[in-house]
């Protein structure tokens, strides 16, 4: 999926969440599937606690992380993109 800019990322309510050694995972109440977070992984769902669109979340997470602009969009739209795969992320 190519996700547009401004594209309005929503966490899915069907998901509980909880950290586990510094690291969140993922719970999903409607099938049981669990899934465990990176601490880059960790940090954007914390980013999405509010829906965001994909530019201000890759904004913030380029002050949060050192490395190149366009590689922090790239790998978090590949990475939203797993995560509506799997029904855990709302795009709209």
């Amino acid at each position: 999926m190519t996700l547009d800019p401004g594209a309005l990322l929503t966490r899915s309510p069907d998901i509980v969440a909880s950290e586990v050694d510094g690291e969140l995972v993922l719970v999903s109440v409607q099938d049981g599937k669990y899934y465990g977070l990176d601490p880059v992984g960790s940090e954007i769902w914390r980013q999405l606690e509010q829906p965001r669109t994909v530019t201000a979340l890759t904004a913030a997470l380029q002050q949060h992380f050192d490395g190149d602009a366009a590689t922090i969009e790239r790998e978090t739209v590949a990475f939203i993109d797993q995560l509506a795969a799997q029904a855990l992320v709302t795009v709209a």
